[in-house]
């Protein structure tokens, strides 16, 4: 028995060891809204030799929210215990926010050790669109982590989701339906874009923001600047080998840009075809909550 719990020691003291290993990589998280390309630049950065970009995490709701109930319903308890039972004698220390923090990064890095399967990357990192509310939160816990926002003309954005998450019958006025969906969708969307640029105004050398658009437009350009900012190998041959293999044809197995399907995943790839689905009321709606960013980010209104 004292082999064996010397054992489960080392092996204890190896995995805290690889933790540590891993926080001294290049970290970074992706974010972005639904629909704008978070899994595009993910699986671009994936590509690369050295980096290792997997999604998705799901930290900001399934592991973030849920250590923070568990702190919180451990404080609460740990209260009343205190301010009855041992009212007199002092209690036991409350759990706080910090000892929520450290879980949380002990569970990102513990899943980093997961997705890299032994292997060893110069940068690892991650996409979940919702990161964008966890940005900040993150750096606190990562100082030298590196963050990557996705933006695309929320139009596109919006019309790419309404292809492939809204549901209607045929009961529903198809245009009230999606025009619904597009005020709800407006807001979680505004509020992530916010917190990114805000993000980037305060650690502008920590951040970098890359359209969908740019992408297109300027592929390899974008690619070797995202390689740049994470400190990789930015090669032409590198760049050109990761654009080859995430190509739209490629995760489409073989449509070209702009031959769409519906409840694909990759659906059309292109920019623009906003105009096809959306009312003039829908775009009037969607440039009065984001319009004043598009010149930001180069968006026609």
């Amino acid at each position: 028995m004292t082999a064996e719990i010397a054992e489960r020691g080392r092996i204890w003291q190896a995995k805290a060891a690889a933790l540590a290993d891993i926080e001294q990589r290049q970290l970074f998280f992706i974010g972005g809204a639904p629909r704008s390309g978070t899994t595009w630049v993910q699986l671009l950065f994936d590509a690369h030799p050295d980096v290792c970009c997997k999604g998705e995490g799901l930290f900001p709701h399934h592991l973030g929210k849920g250590i923070d109930q568990v702190i919180n319903g451990w404080r609460k308890a740990l209260t009343e215990k205190n301010n009855t039972l041992f009212k007199k004698s002092g209690g036991y220390p409350l759990p706080d926010q910090e000892d929520a923090d450290f879980l949380l990064a002990t569970g990102i890095l513990r899943a980093f050790s997961r997705q890299c399967a032994g292997g060893h990357y110069r940068a690892i990192g991650e996409k979940t669109p919702e990161n964008v509310f966890l940005f900040p939160r993150l750096k606190r816990l990562f100082p030298h982590a590196k963050f990557v926002g996705v933006v695309r003309d929320p139009r596109d954005a919006l019309t790419s989701a309404l292809h492939i998450f809204h549901d209607t019958t045929q009961d529903d006025d198809l245009d009230a339906s999606q025009l619904a969906y597009i005020r709800q969708a407006l807001g979680p969307m505004v509020h992530g874009l916010k917190a990114m640029l805000g993000l980037c105004s305060q650690y502008p050398a920590d951040c970098a923001i890359v359209s969908y658009e740019a992408l297109i437009a300027d592929s390899a350009g974008s690619v070797s600047r995202l390689f740049d900012f994470l400190g990789v190998d930015g090669s032409r041959e590198i760049v050109d080998a990761c654009i080859k293999k995430t190509s739209f044809s490629s995760l489409s197995n073989g449509r070209a840009p702009g031959e769409g399907r519906d409840n694909e995943f990759f659906r059309k790839g292109i920019v623009g075809d906003w105009r096809a689905t959306l009312t003039p009321e829908m775009n009037r709606i969607i440039l009065e909550a984001v319009g004043e960013w598009f010149p930001t980010f180069g968006w026609k209104a």
